[in-house]
């Protein structure tokens, strides 16, 4: 029986070419699209991963994800997610199957075992640091659907669940303006499409206030990103009163960072989060952060793969999650005065 490297070589196109044709979706010319579709009538190919549109009988659903299994769990944000995942395939009775995504940079070092197994209908994608060009090597590689979870590529074509970032974080950045601030600082983080649209989010808030934005921008999103967040604003910029984290676990980094330099939350720096993980509640003070409903994140991308395996050409779907403020005790009105970093205190009393 023929196989879709068969087809594409007959075809003269790519492999992805030959999956966006059977699968229905665009950017393909008229006239590639039949050509390759009477290629794969005249070799007789059928994928065995290409359920039927009627009423598909689903058993098995794949978890890809750019960590190990217990890394994910240890994550605050993609536990409640996977949580979410997991109670919908319960329910519904659906085995989940785990595979680690092999990638460096944009390069897929091995198509996961997962993929070439037959009784997999769909799989999640997730994780926001997964670049376009190893979402494509994805797509070359079967015709399952796939559901990319808190990323999104306009162009693969797949469906996507995200969380309003852009609004989140204009939110938090018009909360602090209201409280009195007007030098407020970002802590950014690597060009994911979810910190891409926070920072979005920020700079557009900022500048509609006609106040001047400052963006610092560590590698990741960890403790030690937080940490280093503040020692750089404090550097470039020591009369800032605020600072807005791109995620709580650097909110956490730079909370302790602050107290160890001798400033105190929020009577020198008023702080905001975003994710609204278990831990910040908990914190001294707690703080402020965007809320995402992550175990519904998870719901609802079941419901999307679910619903592209069933009807496998009706439009890609975006879905965008809602968010909401939580204020706690990490914001007040700014210092009557401006404090100078540690290292510039010094060298003025010197």
């Amino acid at each position: 029986m023929a196989n879709i490297r068969q087809v594409a070589s007959e075809a003269g196109v790519s492999i992805t070419t030959v999956s966006r044709v059977l699968n229905n979706k665009p950017g393909v010319g008229e006239e590639t699209r039949q050509r390759v579709l009477a290629v794969a009538q005249e070799l007789r190919y059928h994928s065995s991963n290409h359920l039927p549109a009627s009423h598909p009988q689903v058993t098995h659903l794949g978890f890809l994800n750019p960590t190990f299994p217990q890394e994910i769990t240890s994550n605050a944000f993609y536990a409640d997610v996977l949580h979410g995942v997991e109670q919908i395939c319960r329910e519904l009775h659906i085995n989940l199957s785990f595979n680690t995504l092999n990638y460096a940079g944009s390069q897929l070092r091995a198509v996961p075992s997962s993929i070439k197994d037959n009784n997999i209908s769909g799989f999640f994608v997730v994780g926001g640091r997964i670049r376009q060009e190893v979402i494509a090597a994805l797509e070359a590689s079967t015709l399952s659907p796939f559901v990319l979870v808190d990323n999104y590529f306009p162009e693969c074509g797949w469906d996507a669940v995200m969380v309003d970032n852009f609004r989140g974080i204009r939110l938090s950045t018009e909360y602090l303006i209201s409280r009195g601030h007007r030098h407020i600082a970002l802590i950014g983080g690597p060009n994911h499409a979810s910190i891409v649209e926070r920072r979005l989010g920020y700079q557009e808030t900022m500048q509609r206030h006609q106040l001047t934005p400052l963006i610092v921008t560590p590698p990741y999103l960890s403790y030690e990103d937080g940490e280093w967040g503040v020692t750089e604003i404090l550097r470039q910029a020591p009369h800032t009163t605020a600072i807005v984290c791109s995620n709580d676990e650097q909110a956490v980094g730079a909370l302790r960072t602050l107290r160890e330099l001798g400033y105190s939350v929020p009577k020198d720096f008023s702080l905001v989060g975003f994710d609204n993980i278990n831990m910040v509640q908990f914190t001294n003070p707690p703080i402020t952060t965007v809320c995402v409903d992550r175990v519904t994140m998870g719901q609802v991308a079941v419901q999307l793969l679910l619903d592209r395996i069933k009807f496998p050409d009706r439009p890609v779907m975006k879905v965008t999650m809602g968010v909401k403020l939580i204020e706690r005790a990490s914001v007040t009105t700014p210092r009557a005065h401006e404090i100078l970093a540690p290292a510039l205190k010094e060298e003025k009393t010197s």
